[in-house]
């Protein structure tokens, strides 16, 4: 840039300081040439001491590709609104730049408004963190962190729609009212949340399992077509309730576990049906001494 238009550009300066947002001006390199008043601002250094200096040594090291990808296109003629990368304050803190920007060929600099949305960019991560914070209050049980009956219905109906072959498992803990009961609710939550550790252990990654009450527990197993196939892992559940769970060195308690199966390509698609034909197979499960586990009839 000639030094006079550099000359007229700064005796502009008065009235650009008094912008809230940066004006930057850069040379073919990517040194400041140019830096308003307004940089104390937005990135947190005095405009003598970006004037001269590198963009990059105030940019954020995982945004340079990206920036250089930026630059070139606006030395080609490609004005840029509404691009955005981080910059790196004096005092440590990570900046988040909006910058609009075009290229002067008579001139061969960038021209550029630099604006600080960081404010903008932590409102949306903390509404972000918020909505995140809800979905888990509306879909998970917050005792055992495992999904809750509306997360459990969701991806069961949309299987069912796919018309995907599903068994459903109906769980139920043995003698936990007792245990309940006798100890109190404190114990209780502790037995209910290892008992849930220990079913989420015996099933396959795409298998789900929900809280739906109490010690009732559904776990959803999809591209299941044969009976044997969800006993099989009917059975790995019981097997995980051998051993007593323990809550502490001293206390453990001895915990079984029933389960009722139904099969949506034994017993049809109606996802209402296919819980209450569990539940009932559940319940038979219960009052046989040798079977905790059993398919509901036709």
């Amino acid at each position: 840039m000639p030094h006079a238009k550099l000359a007229q550009f700064k005796a502009l300066g008065k009235y650009m300081d008094l912008l809230l947002d940066a004006i930057c001006v850069v040379n073919p390199s990517g040194e400041f040439i140019y830096v308003s008043a307004g940089a104390e601002r937005v990135f947190g250094y005095q405009p003598d001491e970006m004037i001269g200096q590198s963009m990059f040594q105030f940019m954020h090291p995982d945004d340079h590709d990206k920036t250089r990808k930026v630059a070139a296109e606006i030395m080609q003629g490609v004005a840029k609104v509404n691009f955005e990368n981080r910059y790196i304050r004096k005092n440590g803190e990570v900046a988040h730049i909006l910058w609009s920007a075009r290229y002067s060929k008579d001139d061969d600099i960038r021209i550029a408004v630099a604006r600080d949305i960081t404010e903008q960019r932590q409102a949306e991560v903390e509404r972000l963190k918020l909505l995140q914070q809800l979905e888990q209050q509306a879909l998970f049980d917050p005792l055992t962190e495992l999904p809750n009956r509306a997360y459990f219905y969701q991806k069961a109906l949309q299987a069912l729609q796919r018309q995907s072959d599903i068994a459903l498992l109906y769980l139920d803990l043995d003698k936990f009212k007792q245990i309940n009961d006798s100890f109190g609710h404190a114990v209780g939550d502790q037995v209910l949340k290892i008992a849930a550790q220990r079913i989420v252990q015996s099933l396959r990654n795409q298998d789900i399992v929900a809280r739906i009450g109490g010690d009732e527990f559904v776990v959803f197993l999809e591209r299941v077509q044969s009976n044997e196939a969800a006993t099989a892992i009917a059975d790995k559940i019981i097997n995980a309730f051998v051993e007593p769970i323990a809550i502490a060195p001293d206390q453990s308690f001895e915990i079984g576990i029933s389960i009722g199966i139904a099969l949506s390509h034994q017993h049809g698609n109606d996802l209402e049906l296919l819980l209450l034909k569990a539940d009932n197979a559940m319940y038979r499960a219960k009052q046989h001494l040798n079977h905790h586990v059993l398919v509901a009839s036709e």
